[in-house]
């Protein structure tokens, strides 16, 4: 009996995070955002394609190159989708 309350707390906070996120999150980011197209998307929030990089040091380099201009933390990731890099938030 017990786990199961617990189960339904997690889920509800879960519901929660997800709506409230949603209506309440980042203004610059709209309705597309990889989470809502899910992990393997291969587009940027605006549905352009995203740049993909050869190798982690070019990534990173750009990742540095973005994070100065704009402030905003970004970092380099493998993509499981095309096996390159990209940068992202």
């Amino acid at each position: 009996m017990g786990t199961v309350v617990i189960l339904v707390a997690v889920v509800a906070v879960v519901t929660f995070v997800f709506y409230w996120s949603g209506r309440h999150g980042d203004p610059k980011r709209n309705s597309g955002t990889s989470l809502q197209r899910g992990a393997s998307a291969h587009t940027t929030r605006n549905g352009r394609p995203k740049k993909a990089y050869a190798t982690r040091d070019e990534a990173a380099a750009q990742a540095r190159s973005m994070t100065k201009r704009d402030g905003a933390a970004t970092s380099a990731y493998k993509c499981g989708t095309c096996d390159k890099w990209h940068v992202g938030h």
